[in-house]
This record gives structure tokens, sequence and C-alpha cells, in this order.
């Protein structure tokens, strides 16, 4: 492995631990999931079998409340019926290109 890949893979580890220690803002947790996700492609991994991903992806399911959909059956349908409407909402505001 390449030093700058192992540099990446360190980060994403180091990146988890830190999000895990209380990270609140999803937008910086969604962007610390993607650059994870690349380091994973970069060194071949995994990433859904890859331990910072998954804790990363834990912290941003904890911010945006995804436990519910765990608990409470019609949360899955509701989430997706709310979707439907604002993809629909979103399509007539907007010409299709």
């Amino acid at each position: 492995m390449s030093d700058t890949i192992a540099a990446a893979a360190t980060n994403r580890f180091k990146d988890a631990l830190l999000i895990q220690q209380g990270a609140s803002n999803p937008s910086g947790v969604a962007r610390a999931l993607v650059q994870a996700i690349g380091s994973c492609h970069q060194d071949g991994t995994n990433p859904t079998e890859d331990p910072a991903v998954r804790l990363i992806v834990q912290q941003l399911g904890h911010l945006c409340g995804t436990w519910e959909i765990f608990r409470d059956l019609d949360a899955h349908a509701n989430l997706m019926a709310r979707c439907e409407e604002g993809s629909v909402a979103l399509h007539t505001r907007r010409p299709a290109t």
C-alpha cells in the first residue's frame, strides 16, 4: 500500500473516532462519510465492511433520527410517502430538463 493510501486509510479511522465523540453537524459527518468511502475504494476495502465507514454511518443515522424506522413500523412508509409527495411537488415546480 502506498504512503498516500495508508495516510488516507488512517485518516478515515481517526475521523470515525472523532465523530463518535459527539459530532453534531450532519453535513460534516456526511462529507466525512464520502471521504471514508473514497478511501476504502483507494485501498480495495469494501466500504460496507469497513469499521470506520460503519461508525460514521451510525453517527449520521443518530443525527438524522433513523432509529424511529426500527421502532415504528409505519415510519418507513411515512418517510417514503413524504418523499413521493416532495418529489412530485418539486417536479411540478421545475420544468423537466
